[in-house]
Order: structure tokens, then sequence, then C-alpha cells
């Protein structure tokens, strides 16, 4: 009951149903998961210690809404683990995750013939978790899951999607696969790289700021300034 109320919270976080700042009133949220309050406070607290919500003492809990470093820092935690990800399933090579990574390409194109760019995120999100899943590296995957990579798309407006045409995100993937079916590392490894990093360009033009300005000491927070 605990996991299953976990993950209906968290799916909810990730899609954006619950938005960034909303306050969890416990009997509601108990009212509409149909749980009681015990699996409901212990997963917040579980989605807490994931920076998903905070709590604030003598007051409430709330969606934790990410700062434009945060946003980045997800993308970032990206270009360092999905190239490696990439790289070490195509030295595996498994048939099976290939295959499964060519219907997740068949549903892209179905998703942006829909026009369905939430949908289409999620599927990239699923092709990316995929890799990780299937490339043999425990550690890396649970810092793949733990970078919670799917809540940034809802709150920027999917600009990294929204930024290439329809059919161009299948299209970017089917290369990773034919790579990663050839067992071509290197290559798979530079074109995930480049892949990730298109798509941070993206988040920073939205943010109007790159992590490496972020981190520099005189930096000021163009949001704060206006």
């Amino acid at each position: 009951m605990i996991d299953r109320t976990y993950l209906r919270l968290k799916e909810s976080i990730y899609r954006g149903r619950l938005r960034p700042g909303q306050r969890l009133v416990e009997r509601d949220l108990a009212r509409r998961l149909g749980v009681s309050r015990i699996p409901l406070r212990e997963s917040l607290i579980r989605l807490e210690t994931e920076g998903l919500v905070r709590s604030v003492p003598y007051s409430a809990t709330f969606v934790e809404d990410l700062s434009p470093q945060d946003m980045l820092e997800i993308f970032s935690m990206r270009q360092m683990l999905e190239p490696l990800a990439t790289r070490l399933a195509a030295m595996a090579g498994d048939v099976k995750l290939i295959v499964q990574l060519r219907q997740l390409c068949e549903q892209m194109t179905r998703d942006s013939a829909e026009g369905n760019t939430a949908k289409l995120d999620r599927t990239d999100y699923q092709f990316h978790h995929a890799i990780a899943a299937g490339c043999g590296h425990k550690r890396l995957l649970r810092a793949y899951e733990g970078a919670h990579i799917r809540i940034v798309g809802p709150q920027l407006g999917y600009a990294h999607i929204m930024a290439l045409p329809p059919d161009a995100t299948a299209r970017e993937h089917l290369q990773l696969v034919d790579c990663i079916e050839r067992r071509d590392a290197a290559r798979a490894q530079q074109l995930a790289l480049e892949h990730v990093q298109r798509s941070t360009r993206e988040i920073e033009a939205t943010l109007g700021v790159t992590l490496e300005q972020m981190q520099t000491p005189c930096h000021s927070d163009p949001a704060a300034e206006g």
C-alpha cells in the first residue's frame, strides 16, 4: 500500500497534476487516493527525502518548486549518465533492449503525429530509462532514477521537445538504436551526449541562464532582478 501510494504521488508530481508550490492537504490526498493517513504520511516522508516535497515545521507540506539551478543540475546529470549508459548498452548489444527501443521510437512517432507533447516527453524518458536499466550498471540506474528527470518537462512547458520539428525526436533516437545494434559504443556515446547537450541548450534558453553562470559567485538571479 505504501509503495503504491508513493508511486501515485510521485507520478502526479512528475506530470504536474500536483503543481510546484502546491500545499498538500493530507485529508484531501487520502480521500483522492483512497488510502489512510499512515501510508500517505510515510509516502510524503519518502518524497521529502528525495527532494520532491518539502515540509515546513508547524505549517504544511508543499510540492517542491524547483529553481533554475535545480533544473540545470538535473540536465547536467543527464549529460553524465546517459552517454555512459548508452555506451555500455552498445557494448552489450542486448537484442531484447534493441527491440524495446525500436518500439519506443515507433511510439514517439505516434506521439508526434498526435501532437501530444506531454506523452512524447514521457516516451522520451522511457527510452533513456530503458537504456539505463538495460546497460548493466546498477548504481548508474539508481542515480538516473534519483535525478527526477521527468519533472523538468512539465515545469518548463516541454521546451526541449517543442524546439524540434515533430518527427525529429524519433529520428534522433533511432540513430542511437542503430549505434547500439551495431555495437558502435564510441559513436553511441557521442550521439547520446550531443542529444542531451541540445536539450540542455533549449532548457538554458528558456531559463535565460546557464549552469556555469549560476555557479559564478557574482551572478545574480534574473528572476529576482525582475
